[in-house]
């Protein structure tokens, strides 16, 4: 008689177990999306107005002959080389051009994207993890785009074209969608 309690508390371990494997595998999967450090969010509306208030002072300080100040922030495009060289947010460096003088930003607000928020999240947990501030950029350029806002290319033309990673994704017209 006391082996049905064993074989119902067996089978209460291995299912936990199992549970607890799949739940790494999906964390592997998708690059540590559902545990670590807790990343914070900054939204669309947030991310422009830090960028044109950089911008504003950027331009007063070459109009009046002074030094432009380094902003407490830098925004960081995390996609491909194949999909920045389409375009990125303007103000935006990429993640090879962080990671080369990561030194030059120590202390600054990270706000890393990709197209929906996703790589960029794992990316974001990285950077905590080594002590960085980070504010995760939440639906990353698709959210950019369906405000309406400019895209340049890497050496800083304005573009309409946007790399969409896969064309499940639907953007405004105004744009040309680039999937390759």
């Amino acid at each position: 008689m006391m082996i049905a309690p064993f074989r119902l508390l067996f089978g209460f371990v291995a299912v936990l177990v199992s549970t607890s494997i799949q739940c790494q595998t999906v964390s592997a999967q998708f690059g540590g999306l559902f545990g670590g450090p807790k990343v914070e969010t900054i939204d669309t509306q947030t991310v422009r107005q830090l960028l044109a208030n950089q911008k504003k002072q950027d331009d007063q300080a070459k109009q009046n002959g002074s030094e432009v100040s380094d902003p407490g922030f830098v925004v960081v495009d995390v996609r491909s080389e194949k999909e920045t060289q389409v375009s990125v947010i303007p103000g935006a460096i990429t993640k090879a051009m962080y990671e080369k003088d990561a030194a030059k930003y120590r202390g600054r607000l990270v706000i890393p994207y990709c197209t929906v928020g996703g790589r960029s999240g794992a990316y974001a947990k990285q950077l905590v993890g080594k002590g960085v501030k980070v504010k995760n950029y939440k639906g990353s350029i698709l959210k950019w785009v369906d405000a309406g806002l400019p895209l340049v290319t890497l050496e800083g033309e304005s573009t309409n074209r946007v790399h969409t990673y896969s064309d499940r994704y639907k953007i405004p017209s105004k744009y040309e969608q680039v999937t390759e």
